[in-house]
């Protein structure tokens, strides 16, 4: 049950964090000038940093305790599909038919890297 709040809450903060980057992008503003370089980001963006470093530092948790080859791929499969659902739901983007029959053997993969040998 450990694993699988450490593996959600990373996934939480991962995807949660790059959708609040995303969504803040458009009050961000960097500047270089001969003398400086200046960047201003909105508390979106920045939020979305914390939670991004947050979800960094989960993972480095989760690799301590677990086999990198079992918690690689599971992660990562599932992070491709909640960003596909956060690009639909709260970016409101279109997903084409390749996207889907992708998204549909990701789940294949990561039902398959879920079965234990008995």
């Amino acid at each position: 049950m450990t694993t699988v709040i450490s593996i959600f809450v990373y996934l939480l903060c991962s995807v949660g964090g790059l959708t609040l980057v995303k969504v803040g992008q458009d009050h961000n503003q960097a500047a270089l000038h001969s003398q400086y370089f200046q960047l201003s980001l909105s508390y979106v963006t920045l939020l979305g940093l914390v939670m991004y470093v947050f979800s960094f530092l989960m993972w480095i948790v989760i690799v301590q305790k677990y086999n990198l080859s079992y918690i690689q791929p599971i992660t990562t499969g599932l992070s491709y599909i909640f960003i596909i659902a956060m690009s639909i739901f709260v970016l409101k983007e279109t997903i084409i038919r390749t996207q889907w029959i992708g998204i549909v053997f990701i789940l294949i993969g990561v039902l398959l890297m879920n079965i234990k040998p008995s």
